[in-house]
């Protein structure tokens, strides 16, 4: 084989939406490296793969990550999968990756099915760009902090929840920026796959059915449209040091974004 190590996503639901490559890896590969050795073996018999599995989950994935470096040092290859996704995006595999950085073993990521790029893209907000913040922190300072980053992040988040959560993640939604728009990617790629978009404020919890796997995309921080008298303290004074009519325009031009126009005819009308 090419590697020696191949970290291979899995489906996020349909069976069906494996690689032509990523089963070739799975068939030959000596052994692979899973989060679920039983949920995993329900893919692997529906493609006829019969491999040795070794668990590896993130409550071992340190000493774990250990023992499948010493196992490829003696000439194994391994297939690193979740139960659903894309390995080392909110699942093991982060770990491992980062150590064979440090060992230079070989190592190849494929492409496939990722639960966070299909909600971005069928949400049909903007994805020009985005960020991506994982699951919510349980302990309430942790929460605390997330939650103010997802205030004042003005590109599209990518959040994953519960449906047991998400009630008070609803609740805590209202009252932090009521006004966005949140888009709730249910059960994607299953039978009762579901996009719901809704104004946060007119979101009810009953709207909701609390089943399935969750994934929350949210609209950025609505920007204020700034209007050319919110600089008209900062033109003052610029005036009143002696800075240069053209001077003062290109420094609220570069400020504000507004036009050179409006912004030259209310410098002229304060300097009078």
């Amino acid at each position: 084989m090419d590697y020696q190590i191949y970290f291979v996503p899995t489906p996020i639901g349909n069976l069906e939406d494996m690689t032509i490559r990523a089963i070739n890896v799975l068939k030959e590969v000596d052994v692979i490296a899973c989060e679920d050795t039983r949920e995993s073996k329900k893919l692997l018999n529906f493609y006829d793969i019969d491999k040795p599995l070794t668990s590896y989950h993130k409550f071992n994935e340190v000493s774990k990550s250990e023992e499948i470096i010493a196992e490829i040092n003696k000439g194994m290859t391994y297939a690193v999968i979740t139960d659903q996704g894309m390995p080392g995006i909110s699942d093991p595999g982060h770990i491992l990756i980062k150590k064979c950085i440090e060992e230079n073993i070989t190592y190849t990521v494929l492409p496939g099915a990722s639960a966070i790029v299909t909600a971005l893209v069928g949400s049909g907000f903007d994805n020009d760009k985005f960020s991506y913040y994982g699951f919510i922190p349980k302990k309430s300072a942790d929460k605390k902090a997330f939650y103010k980053l997802l205030v004042n992040e003005e590109k599209t988040s990518i959040i994953l929840d519960t449906p047991h959560n998400f009630e008070k993640t609803l609740n805590d939604f209202k009252e932090l920026f009521p006004e966005r728009k949140l888009c709730i990617a249910r059960e994607l790629t299953k039978k009762f796959e579901e996009y719901q978009s809704h104004i946060i404020r007119d979101l009810s919890i009953e709207d909701v059915t609390l089943k399935g796997e969750y994934v929350l995309i949210l609209e950025g921080a609505l920007k204020e449209e700034k209007q050319i008298t919110d600089y008209r303290e900062s033109i003052l004074e610029k005036i009143d040091e002696g800075m240069r009519t053209k001077d003062i325009v290109k420094s609220i031009k570069k400020e504000s974004g507004l036009s050179k126009n409006e912004i030259y005819e209310y410098v002229l009308e304060l300097s009078k």
